[in-house]
């Protein structure tokens, strides 16, 4: 079962775009595994090798492994991978090792002409340096913070400061005629402690949560921190599954979330599939 891969490679500042026409020749295919890798450099970071393999009872499979380049090799480097051709939508992040991480797998080809299959795959990697030193040691801090997120089951510690370089609204918040400024608190309603961390999270480290990420969004547009809402809206529409997708839509259409409404419409490929499942289910 021969692999053929062609790459046009794009580096768009800190973003490596792959762009992979991979074909498979079933005709007088060979019990086994058939696999072709390539090596690409992601902002003289990291090295990334791409593998893509297939046998008779995986049509096609792509993973990826991320090493430092020999430029950063005395750096921590994260990389984040997003991928909308895989029967799940791939978005994964992960700091640079030498281990295949699996972004996915599809069934479904592109073109079939006589016993050639294709497909295009859109590969987004990008990768960048982990700043520890500051960072860790700010966010690990309890004897200088000075004001506390609230939920009804807990609360957590933060610095003023950062909080208001993070968003005008606490920023206004913060000043001294408001209560909050002087108690040093501010109740949020409707969410829980940890999704307050995940919030302190962002904000210290960068990092987002795999799950909890509607309610932090919903936090991100109420206290108008952009680029946390931009984040988590991309993630969201980026892991959307199948199963996800109509009742992610309407979350997004009763929180009049237009951001998120079009990143979802812009992957059809689970509103696709979705629609593929109740054909099936229907005809059952």
């Amino acid at each position: 079962m021969p692999i053929a891969v062609k790459v046009k490679e794009q580096q768009l500042g800190s973003l490596l775009k792959l762009t992979c026409i991979v074909s498979l020749c079933h005709e007088n295919a060979e019990p086994g595994m058939e696999k072709i890798s390539a090596d690409f450099n992601a902002n003289d970071l990291a090295m990334v090798n791409i593998k893509f393999e297939c046998n008779k009872k995986i049509p096609l499979n792509c993973s990826i492994l991320a090493r430092n380049h020999e430029k950063a090799k005395d750096c921590k480097i994260k990389v984040k991978v997003s991928c909308q051709e895989t029967d799940e939508p791939c978005y994964l992040e992960w700091i640079c090792e030498d281990q295949y991480k699996l972004i996915g797998g599809r069934w479904i080809c592109d073109v079939s002409l006589n016993n050639m299959h294709t497909s295009m795959w859109n590969i987004n990697i990008t990768a960048n340096k982990v700043e520890e030193s500051f960072l860790t040691n700010f966010y690990n801090d309890i004897d200088f913070t000075d004001f506390n997120l609230s939920a009804l089951d807990g609360s957590v510690a933060v610095h003023r400061a950062y909080l208001a370089a993070h968003s005008d609204v606490f920023r206004a918040m913060l000043r001294k005629e408001w209560k909050e400024a002087t108690e040093g608190c501010v109740q949020i309603d409707g969410v829980t402690r940890q999704t307050l961390q995940h919030l302190k999270d962002y904000m210290y480290l960068r990092t987002l949560p795999d799950v909890g990420l509607e309610p932090l969004l919903l936090l991100a547009s109420y206290y108008l921190m952009d680029d946390l809402k931009e984040q988590c809206v991309s993630k969201l529409a980026l892991n959307c599954t199948s199963k996800e997708w109509s009742s992610l839509l309407e979350f997004a259409a009763v929180n009049k979330i237009s951001e998120l409404i079009s990143g979802l419409m812009l992957n059809p490929s689970a509103a696709v599939q979705k629609q593929k499942e109740k054909e099936l289910e229907d005809k059952a």
